[in-house]
């Protein structure tokens, strides 16, 4: 029992060590990525990924970073290079972003495009008519009518969910996500339902 508790405490030092040690990047698209940073400079960084894959990442993609435990924006407010928010909106906005990333998904519209692509795929077989092939398309374009939402059960910040910079980032993000969703289960479905007509006719 001795030798395996030691272990097991081995076990998480170690990782603790390790999470500890880790740097963390924060893309101007909300995406993060966590690694160690090897150099870095005025107009590019070397990183190594978890995966142990060296690369090497402009400045202009990143918004932040945390090296060695130090929080430092590389993000600057320059109307000549296309960066027309200030700091601290595009820090909201990048936020939103990251937010969207990792906590937002869209069961409900996945499922129900689901069925519909099913309906239309059985249908395309059995009346012979390809019509129904448009179906995804028509039905992606359909949720964008529908605004997203922030689950806030979900996300560990909440000081910034009332600021608008914040909820432009979060949507950018949420809807492209729901768009893609959509659109890939409704084909999924669109395929399903002309196999199973197939079968069943």
């Amino acid at each position: 029992m001795r030798t395996i508790l030691t272990i097991l405490l081995s076990v998480l030092f170690v990782h603790l060590l390790v999470a500890q040690s880790s740097d963390t990047l924060l893309f101007l698209n909300g995406k993060q990525l966590e690694g160690n940073v090897l150099e870095f400079n005025k107009y590019q960084l070397t990183f190594k990924t978890l995966k142990n894959k060296e690369i090497d990442i402009e400045n202009y993609r990143l918004f932040s970073m945390k090296w060695n435990g130090i929080d430092t924006t590389i993000y600057k407010y320059d109307s000549l290079e296309g960066n027309f928010l200030s700091q601290k909106d595009m820090k909201l906005f990048v936020y939103g972003e990251r937010d969207a990333h990792l906590t937002y998904s869209s069961k409900f519209s996945n499922v129900l495009g689901f069925a519909v692509g099913s309906g239309a795929g059985y249908f395309m077989h059995y009346d012979q008519s390809f019509i129904y092939i448009s179906t995804p398309l028509v039905y992606t374009l359909g949720t964008l009518i529908f605004p997203t939402r922030v689950k806030q059960r979900k996300i560990k910040d909440l000081q910034y969910i009332k600021e608008d910079e914040y909820l432009r980032g979060h949507e950018r993000v949420a809807r492209a996500k729901r768009t893609q969703s959509a659109l890939i289960s409704t084909l999924i479905g669109l395929g399903v339902g002309f196999t199973a007509s197939l079968i069943a006719n």
